[in-house]
């Protein structure tokens, strides 16, 4: 059975004594063609916490 899979594989995992999230964000390439990109952002407790409400507060604003 073909499983439809999003663009993305988004992983990651804390480290360290401070709290650090390492962001690991994957293209899936399907198509047979075109870019593969591998991208870790390492991130701190406060900018963890800076990137979620971005991504929940996404297009809740009337003036972008």
């Amino acid at each position: 059975m073909d499983e439809k899979k999003g663009r993305y594989d988004l992983d990651g995992f804390t480290f360290g004594n401070n709290g650090f999230f390492q962001l690991q964000i994957k293209t899936l390439d399907n198509s047979g063609f075109g870019h593969t990109l591998e991208l870790g952002l390492e991130l701190s407790p406060e900018e963890r916490q800076e990137l979620i409400t971005v991504l929940i507060n996404l297009g809740k604003k009337k003036d972008n």
